[in-house]
């Protein structure tokens, strides 16, 4: 079986082949979390020495000695160290099987030649870190059909895992994803292979209690990590830590191969590409040793002295952090950085994996342009002045703290000052219609004896109090429920709009608008007019804000869809379908989080950034939704700043720590993700 994971941090995918399943009490389906960290410890990659239990000298020092002459041996003058500089042509090539009905690219090709070549290595599996909209789904989908065909032949390499529990072997693939990319998997593994050739089952859901041979008769498992991990906290008693985190209960799966999809692994910190080496349970490189005697475990709790070897867990680490991510963070390119990033580059990566890029294979993908323009507006009256009342009063909270030499111990509360300015940049009304400012004027209210009707807005008579908090006038709400046919809240009730929405605490009789909306409104407007038939996806890091954008361009008959973190699955289908269905439907507006990553959206040609991100890569994946494989329009992208405002920083920001994205493995996002005392000086200036 294959096991796909879709890294979660990073939206990508997980994937195994071969799993094995149980019966839980209830009946329903339980995947195999037996203790099984034992079973990969052959994997050595990178090394021409196994086996060294019989040295003398303990096993950990026994590698430590065998990487530093390895450094030796290597031309470290000559030696590259950015990671993310791939690219690399293969010149073998695989043809895909009769049963996959989409022609494959030449780099695709390559890949399926070295993926069936990675399942007969140690490794018996790895990572595909193509850039985003190259189209992993189908070379992934491409190698299980392959390897079918070839163990249909009587070729295949790896017996099925043994198991502690003595289950029955199910011959199929779990993929495990984002939930948001769950359905996309399923329609994709259908619109590519021919008609009725592979059986697909979605585990996810409330009621998505199976059974066994259900299981057994299918080739493709599709669930998600919270799937995963609820189950795994069901079975926990059968492992010796009894953590519940996700990565344990991925690591706790069986399975013949494992594979890594992700088109950003290298976009976080060195320890974020651990979690893709762990998962492939790469010896020595994801396991903790023990410096007194040659135990090592996968998975290990600091908090108690080991089950192992009862040796206290100071005398453990950790591989990874001793020899890759703790160099690289203290000296950089420097070093014992240096070194380390030519090991993990050099060593451990380039058996495991394998990354194009969109430009380096820019003949075989024939994408059309992407161009990204840097709108730039500037502020009404009205709103710089509440912009400027609102970040003189966070300046000012700041400088208390830089006075206090308490920066750094206050940054939740400095990142949230910063977050409120960065919103008000949108719209005003984020932050003055926020659920604390709204709380903090109802509670002001009350000391002074003034409560305001949720209906008229003026001083509440003969007050009425629903069970959610709201206050009315009595009569104001009898005549309400009289004419609307309904007693549920009024201000919960707006229709379309879900109650959390700041649409249910604002007076949408008078709905102000905004700079950024309004230029919004402008391009969408220009994009018609350039395209009768163009659509465009709106991105913001705020909720409240496309709820605001959501509700302006509904009055104005312009068809839209909403995708946030609070979506579920089935709203979520609803949505992508309409959008790529719906000719209509003009606009999708999604959060960066919800909507960055896992989507194929190639029905838009435009993408509206409203607000900048931290992290210049996040914005990329936004882009990537949109402009790949199966996108034949020119592409535009719009920016959009403030003109003189924090968002200009923050650009001058990224600038600035550009080098530094480079100088780490490709490109850090706690670079910016976390700010620097230095950072936030700069972002509080004038």
């Amino acid at each position: 079986m294959h096991v796909g994971l879709f890294k979660k941090p990073s939206s990508s995918f997980l994937i195994f082949r071969i799993f094995e399943l149980s019966y839980s009490d209830e009946g329903s389906v339980a995947m195999d979390i037996s203790d099984c960290e034992g079973d990969r410890k052959d994997l050595i990659v990178g090394n021409d020495t196994q086996g060294r239990k019989e040295s003398p000298i303990l096993m950990w020092k026994a590698w430590e000695d065998e990487n530093a002459r390895w450094l030796e041996s290597l031309d470290r003058a000559d030696a590259d160290t950015e990671i993310d500089n791939v690219n690399q042509v293969l010149a073998e090539t695989a043809e895909p099987p009769p049963s996959l009905t989409m022609p494959l690219l030449r780099f695709q090709k390559e890949w399926l030649a070295w993926a069936l070549q990675q399942e007969e290595s140690a490794a018996r599996g790895g990572i595909l870190a193509d850039e985003m909209g190259m189209g992993k789904t189908v070379q992934a989908i491409a190698l299980v059909l392959a390897k079918k065909e070839l163990q249909g032949a009587g070729d295949g390499a790896f017996p099925l895992p043994s198991s502690s529990l003595g289950l029955p072997k199910a011959k199929a693939t779990l993929v495990i994803c984002p939930v948001i990319a769950v359905t996309q998997w399923a329609n994709e593994i259908s619109r590519v292979t021919v008609t009725g050739s592979q059986k697909v089952i979605v585990y996810h859901g409330s009621k998505r209690g199976k059974s066994l041979h259900e299981f057994l008769d299918h080739d493709f498992v599709i669930t998600t990590y919270s799937v995963v991990q609820a189950e795994y906290r069901k079975h926990a008693h059968h492992i010796k830590d009894h953590r519940s985190s996700t990565s344990n209960a991925v690591l706790s799966l069986n399975s013949t191969y494992k594979w890594a999809l992700s088109g950003t692994p290298l976009q976080n910190r060195v320890r974020e590409l651990y979690s893709l080496i762990r998962f492939l349970q790469i010896f020595p490189y994801s396991y903790y040793f023990c410096m007194e005697c040659d135990c090592t475990e996968l998975i290990y709790s600091s908090l108690t002295d080991c089950s192992v070897c009862n040796h206290t867990s100071f005398s453990h680490f950790c591989w990874w952090d001793q020899y890759v991510a703790r160099p690289i963070q203290a000296e950089g390119h420097t070093g014992r950085g240096r070194d380390a990033m030519l090991l993990l580059k050099h060593k451990i990566l380039k058996s495991l994996l394998l990354r194009r890029t969109k430009q380096g294979r820019s003949a075989d993908l024939a994408l059309p342009p992407k161009t990204i323009f840097l709108r730039r507006d500037s502020l009404d009256i009205k709103e710089d002045d509440y912009l400027k009342s609102l970040y003189n009063d966070s300046r000012a909270q700041y400088n208390t703290y830089v006075n206090e030499g308490t920066v750094m111990n206050n940054y939740a509360n400095i990142y949230n000052l910063l977050t409120r300015a960065r919103q008000a940049l949108n719209h005003p009304y984020p932050v003055v219609y926020s659920k604390n400012a709204m709380s903090e004027k109802s509670s002001a209210a009350n000391d002074d004896g003034e409560v305001k009707c949720g209906l008229c807005h003026e001083s509440v008579e003969d007050p009425l109090v629903n069970d959610c908090g709201h206050t009315f006038c009595r009569s104001c709400f009898i005549d309400f429920s009289a004419s609307a046919g309904q007693v549920s809240c009024p201000t919960c009730s707006i229709t379309g709009f879900k109650s959390s929405s700041i649409l249910n605490r604002i007076r949408l009789d008078d709905f102000q608008t905004s700079t950024k909306l309004e230029a919004l409104r402008e391009e969408i407007r220009f994009m018609i007019e350039r395209d009768g038939s163009a659509k465009g996806i709106v991105f913001s890091q705020y909720p409240s804000f496309l709820d605001l954008i959501h509700y302006s361009l509904q009055k104005s008959g312009v068809q839209c869809v909403q995708l946030d973190g609070s979506t579920n699955m089935k709203a979520r289908d609803t949505a992508i379908k309409r959008f790529n269905e719906d000719p209509d439907c003009r606009l999708f507006l999604m959060t960066l989080k919800a909507g960055g990553s896992a989507l194929n959206l190639t029905a838009a040609s435009h993408v509206f950034l409203m607000d900048v991100w931290w992290n210049p890569a996040v914005e990329q994946q936004a882009q990537d939704r949109v402009h790949r494989i199966g996108q034949f329009k020119p592409v535009r992208v719009v920016k959009f700043i403030i003109e003189g405002s924090i968002e200009e920083r923050i650009l001058k920001l990224q600038e600035t720590k550009q080098l530094l994205f480079e100088g780490t493995v490709s490109g850090s996002a706690d670079a910016l993700g976390k700010l620097t005392e230095k950072d936030l000086k700069f972002l509080f200036s004038t």
